[in-house]
């Protein structure tokens, strides 16, 4: 019956699509509550060689995935606004996912959002599963290329490395996804939150989630001289043997010209023997033209990106990733076209000659 009643959201979102709206507005049952029915759809094609195999793959684009969602909102007195959010993914083919030995993965709804908040002069509080704190504090990006990549390179990361000296794909395999992490926070979990009002730019969130897992998160959005600045920094402790510290800013200059940076540590409770923290940096430069056709802006960028320790925590462990992207615009179809190129090479201390691993995409998202 759930699955039923998504797949008629489903179907809701698509005729809104169809009529050019950019949104759904849904009859509630009260006078006094708004609702409101969006989503997009996230789809690409994908070329991924691994210096042993290469393939073509159907993918839904991890960087932004398709989903559903449903928000309802009251004025409930006074200064006081509640609302909700609920929200499904639904990933056939995940960019994330997909490998050489597994290239059909099937499609199911999972849950990104169940959440209630409460707004006032005092800030928000949300109850349920949602945003923590620090999510998205690695990811701060203003280059208007983050649908086709961004810090959390969310395309290729389930592929593994194969190694030329012995021919052969490591025992238990090492894929580029547990090389290369953003350290972004925790995510979406069923946790409290609360987000102080803004002061001059500045908003502070915390969150206490399930799992004993806590994170804290300072983030500040504003314009200086012309120019839009954004970032953002937390500390979050998941509760698993590690608290890591992480942060991003991004700043769009008024003739396109972008700047981006996100860097992250995490401190281990046990250190492996000769191990060190893992850490991460990653930076990308872009530019955004307004004007170069009348459809909408053009984003172009470079990205590069360094993540060391992240999955063995010993010295001498270090992922490096290299891409372009484009993203072309048309705004009046609430459409972006998007393509891609990354490649990710590895190095450790075990004496392997690993492949790079190398991934073209391709595609479109359009929201609704």
């Amino acid at each position: 019956m759930k699955n039923a009643q998504i797949t008629l959201a489903a179907g809701a979102m698509l005729l809104a699509a169809a009529t050019g709206a950019s949104a759904l507005e849904v009859k509630t049952g009260s006078d006094k509550v708004t609702a409101t029915l969006y989503g997009q759809v996230s789809r690409a094609v994908m070329f991924a060689d691994d210096g042993y195999e290469d393939k073509f793959f159907h993918v839904d684009n991890d960087n932004s995935s398709t989903r559903v969602g449903l928000k309802g909102e009251v004025a409930a007195a006074e200064g006081l606004t509640i609302g909700s959010v609920f929200e499904v993914e639904w990933q056939e083919n995940p960019s994330n996912s997909v490998s050489m030995a597994e290239e059909s993965i099937a499609g199911e709804f999972l849950s990104r959002h169940f959440d209630i908040w409460f707004k006032s002069q005092l800030g928000k509080l949300s109850i349920g599963k949602g945003n923590t704190a620090s999510t998205d504090t690695s990811e701060v990006d203003l280059s208007g290329t983050a649908v086709a990549s961004f810090s959390d390179l969310a395309v290729g990361t389930g592929f593994a490395f194969y190694d030329a000296a012995s021919s052969s794909y490591p025992e238990n395999g090492i894929t580029v996804g547990s090389v290369f992490d953003s350290m972004d926070g925790l995510s979406r979990l069923n946790r409290v939150r609360y987000d102080s009002p803004s002061f001059s730019g500045f908003s502070l969130s915390a969150a206490a989630a399930e799992s004993d897992a806590s994170d804290v998160a300072l983030r500040y959005a504003g314009e200086i001289n012309g120019a839009k600045l954004e970032a953002a920094a937390a500390y979050a402790n998941p509760n698993k043997g590690y608290g890591q510290i992480n942060g991003s800013a991004s700043v769009l200059f008024p003739f396109g010209l972008n700047l981006t940076f996100a860097t992250g540590t995490r401190d281990l409770d046990n250190m492996p023997e000769g191990g060190d923290d893992p850490t991460f940096m990653y930076a990308k430069i872009g530019h955004i033209c307004k004007d170069m056709f009348a459809v909408g802006s053009t984003a172009v960028s470079v990205d590069y990106g360094v993540y060391e320790n992240v999955k063995k925590q010993t010295t001498g462990e270090e992922g490096t990733v290299y891409g372009v992207q484009l993203v072309q615009s048309l705004a009046a179809w609430n459409t972006d076209l998007y393509a891609a190129y990354q490649n990710f090479e590895l190095e450790d201390a075990s004496g392997a000659d690993y492949e790079p691993v190398s991934v073209m995409m391709a595609g479109a998202r359009i929201k609704f």
